[in-house]
Parts: structure tokens; C-alpha cells; sequence
């Protein structure tokens, strides 16, 4: 498919009109759409009532896994953003428990080792798993002789995304998983995401740095269970019933989120809207047009872009 590489601005309140009219469907990526940190970007949660009012459906896909779904529920009741619901949350946590149980086809009451943090965890054990590593205390200090370092026979998948307490002990013990037998085992990463926004105007390691730090170390690849990954919309747009043609994903991220909704075909290939709220600003979008044709970045152009999904609720009311 041919990519425009003349993204449609959206500055009027007729052109947000035609978006409107447009979509029926609406997904969300959250870092630097929604919110920042614990910050909710300024007329965000206007936005999404607008959507409300219009009587349009939307979710949430983020690509980060450290948040379970009822984590993220709470948040959103903390910003202020009234009946989110479970079945609307898609982090990549939750997408990869779906892969251990659908595509992967573990059995329910496995084992499963964990690198990354208690969101992976709980959407694991809420689907009736067994998760090894995590938050293990014997993870948080060297000691080469420590029992942890033996692989136990009985895992069956590995599960690696973003983490704070990424420390010698965690590569250590999982890399005994990931070169286990002859690296037969199965190895989920979360995420390819870099960075992420984060308050005060700070760029953050996000979980792909630690998947592919895994991935290099292991000298192997990993099933990529987030953004960017088609299989990941299918499911979504599966699960929701959203139709693809009448379908936009709104994200702050050329890689993941644009790369997202264009590999997809969502909206008929007119389905991925930019915000320079979050990780990608205006002069990185620029850099892209001008470079895109003909070097096969066509898939990282977005259809639309505008400043914030804010800025698209001031539109509404001007």
C-alpha cells in the first residue's frame, strides 16, 4: 500500500468534524496521550467525553507492562476519567498472558518466569498461571550460589517487559531460562519501546530497552506481544468488535503507535493520528516527511496530527 507523506493538520473545528463522522472507533495509546506520569494532559479527559457524547467506542492500548488492567482502572478514576472499564484496558501485560494462553497454548496452572514488574504478574496469575522470578526477594542482591539461578524444569514460557529493578541478579537468573535447552523455551516480550515520556519534560527507558537487552544477551529473538505487532490489533479489534475501516489509533510514537494503525490498515489506511503531546514533537515529524519517500518509512507517517487530544476538544468548542 502507498503511503501519503502530507499528514493532514488538524486545526479547525470542521476538520475535527470530519474525524468525528469518520470513526466510529477510537483506540488510545496512554504515555503522552492521555496522561504524563501521574498528570492527565490538560482537556484530555473533554476529549473523551466527547466521544461519550457522540456515542463512539474506544480502548486503551499501551504498550506498558507494568501497569495490570485494575491498576490502570484506578488510575483513570484518579485523574478523573469516569466509567473506564476493564474490558476497555489493553496493556501489554495482558496481551501477553493472552499469548502464553492462546497462541502459545501453555496450560492453564504452569509455571511461568517473569523479568519485569508486578503487572505481568497479576494478569498472569488472574488467568491462572504459576509466575516464578518478579519480585522474588532472592532477585535483589548478587549472590552467585543462590538457588534462583537453577532453571526449574517445569517453566514453560518466559515473559520480559519494562522494570525498574532491572539489576545483575535478574539478567543473571533469566538468562539461565532463555538459553535453557538448547533456548527451546518461549520467550514473550512485552514491548520495542525505547523511551517514554515522563514528567518535567524527561525521556525515560521504556521496556523495549530491557526486552532487547535480554534478546542481544540471550542471542535470540522474542514474540513481540505489543505495538507495532498486527497479531496485537487483531485480537483487539477481535475482542471489541470495532470495525478496521471505521477504525483510528491516536498515539504519540511514530514506531509503535503510527506503525501500529498503518501496518494494520486501520481506517481504510487513513486510520493513525499523531499527537506531539508525548515522545514525538513536530520538528521529529517534519524530519520524517522530508526523508519518508522512497525510504521506506511510509509506514511511520500518520494520517492526522494535531498538538494534544486536548487541542481537539478546545476545536469542538470554538
Amino acid at each position: 500500500m502507498t503511503r501519503k507523506t502530507n499528514p493532514l493538520y488538524i486545526s479547525t473545528k470542521d476538520a475535527l468534524q470530519h474525524i468525528i463522522h469518520r470513526y466510529d472507533n477510537f483506540l488510545f495509546d496512554c504515555d503522552g496521550v492521555v496522561w504524563l506520569g501521574e498528570t492527565l494532559i490538560p482537556g484530555a479527559a473533554d476529549f473523551i467525553q466527547l466521544l461519550v457524547d457522540n456515542n463512539k467506542k474506544f480502548a486503551f492500548v499501551t504498550n506498558n507492562s507494568s501497569n495490570s488492567r485494575n491498576t490502570y482502572l484506578r488510575k483513570f478514576a484518579k485523574l478523573g476519567i469516569p466509567n473506564i472499564t476493564k474490558d476497555m484496558l489493553y496493556p501489554t501485560c495482558y496481551s501477553a498472558a493472552l499469548e502464553v494462553r492462546d497462541q502459545l497454548k501453555i496450560p492453564i496452572g504452569s509455571k511461568i518466569w517473569i523479568l519485569g514488574d508486578h503487572g505481568i504478574e497479576e494478569e498472569l496469575q488472574e488467568m491462572g498461571y504459576v509466575t516464578l522470578g518478579c519480585n522474588d526477594p532472592k532477585l535483589n542482591y548478587l549472590d552467585i550460589d543462590s538457588s534462583i539461578l537453577e532453571v526449574d524444569p517445569e517453566v514453560k514460557a518466559i515473559v520480559v517487559g519494562s522494570t525498574k529493578e532491572f539489576n545483575y541478579m535478574r539478567i543473571s537468573s533469566t538468562l539461565q531460562y532463555l538459553l535453557h535447552n538448547n533456548k527451546s523455551i518461549p520467550f514473550v516480550g512485552c514491548n520495542i519501546d525505547r523511551t517514554y515520556p515522563g514528567p518535567h519534560g524527561l525521556i525515560l527507558p521504556a521496556g523495549g530497552s530491557v526486552v532487547n537487552y535480554m534478546a542481544y544477551t540471550a542471542d535470540r529473538d522474542f514474540i513481540n506481544v505489543g505495538k507495532p505487532s498486527t497479531q496485537f490489533l487483531n485480537i483487539i479489534l477481535e475482542d471489541k468488535q470495532f470495525d478496521r475501516g471505521r477504525t483510528l489509533m491516536i498515539g504519540d510514537t511514530l514506531y509503535t503507535d503510527i506503525k501500529f494503525g498503518n501496518d494494520g490498515n486501520l481506517g481504510e489506511g487513513r486510520g493513525s493520528l499523531l499527537v506531539l503531546s508525548g515522545g514525538t514533537k513536530s520538528n521529529d515529524l517534519q524530519n520524517l516527511i522530508d526523508s519518508a519517500s522512497g525510504s521506506g518509512q511510509e509506514d511511520l507517517v500518520p494520517s492526522y496530527f494535531v498538538e494534544s487530544i486536548g487541542h481537539l476538544a478546545q476545536l469542538m468548542k470554538s
